[in-house]
């Protein structure tokens, strides 16, 4: 795919736009989650009926927490991506179109979850939020693709390919929990929901592995470079 033909200084503004751009998207969104959490309202309010109502929120709410913390999980995935992106392509920037496109529909799937959340016998409203989730996951994972496939050299670094693929399955930590939550769903709707809380012990601490063998071949990788700069032969004039 072609790059825009910008000097590197014009270049160096563009990528800026590209991010603020994707920043203002994720902060709407998550600004748009909470418009679904309404407050009750009662002419003659009382303690047991607002604690009732709110009983009745609590799966509304529970899934106002997963998609905030999704959305903010992928922003925060955006912002470490991009940190290192030095050139940008026209492909990429419709990637990232397709990537915000299916983070914008959150809060629909998040809404229409929590409308219907009450009735333990509907399957859609999770099947909806569950395509949802899994169509961000696998955009997540194509934009990490392609900025780090070393032949479009768009990063600021090369980078190692245990790093390149503990990306790949970060990325789809959240789909294949979602996938699997929702298989279960169809059997036991309320244990299901139980499963999602496998997504940051899985992010967080499943990945230890794979982040230290990244290091290691990251380190191994320079020290390779250094020796071959020093075993080349110098050429007397």
């Amino acid at each position: 795919m072609r790059e825009p033909k910008h000097d590197k200084e014009r270049q160096d503004f563009q990528l800026e736009r590209f991010t603020f751009f994707t920043d203002g998207v994720c902060a709407i969104c998550i600004t748009l989650l909470v418009i679904e959490l309404k407050v009750p309202e009662f002419e003659i309010p009382t303690d047991s009926a607002l604690w009732q109502s709110l009983s009745h929120m609590s799966l509304r709410f529970l899934g106002f927490v997963i998609s905030f913390g999704i959305v903010g999980h992928y922003w925060s995935v955006h912002h470490r991506i991009f940190g290192y992106v030095v050139k940008y392509t026209t492909g990429l920037l419709w990637l990232n179109l397709a990537f915000l496109f299916t983070v914008v529909l959150l809060p629909f799937s998040s809404g229409f979850l929590g409308q219907y959340s009450s009735y333990q016998n509907l399957k859609l409203p999770y099947a909806v939020y569950t395509f949802n989730m899994v169509l961000t996951g696998f955009m997540n994972c194509w934009l990490w693709l392609y900025v780090s496939n070393p032949n479009r050299k768009m990063l600021s670094r090369q980078i190692s390919k245990a790093r390149i693929k503990l990306g790949l399955y970060r990325s789809l930590v959240i789909p294949v929990v979602f996938i699997v939550s929702f298989l279960v769903s169809l059997v036991l709707p309320l244990t299901s929901k139980l499963i999602l809380l496998l997504i940051p012990i899985l992010l967080h601490w499943g990945m230890k592995g794979l982040e230290k063998r990244a290091e290691v071949e990251e380190i191994q990788e320079r020290k390779i470079n250094v020796e071959s700069k020093v075993s080349i032969p110098h050429t007397g004039g």
